[in-house]
């Protein structure tokens, strides 16, 4: 299993902070977060952040990387303001 964790806008627009899911690609832990949790807008996942392994996934790259079994995959938002 894939841990996934929410954090920041995420986290709190979604009301997750943890889940296990099966390895794959990227796109495909969204697709099963998403039939889980239908309400997700996809939208906020080509915007924000991937980590895997506290490793950025660079943008463009993300939807199709790979993930194992063992593997922490972390989606976030930077925040920013003064």
């Amino acid at each position: 299993m894939v841990k996934v964790i929410f954090l920041n806008l995420l986290r709190s627009k979604y009301n997750i902070e943890q889940l296990d899911v099966h390895a794959g690609t990227i796109q495909s832990i969204l697709d099963e977060i998403k039939r889980t949790h239908p309400r997700l807008d996809e939208q906020d996942f080509k915007e924000a952040l991937v980590f895997i392994n506290q490793v950025r996934i660079a943008h463009g790259d993300r939807f199709p990387h790979k993930v194992k079994d063992g593997d922490e995959v972390v989606f976030t938002h930077f925040l920013g303001g003064g």
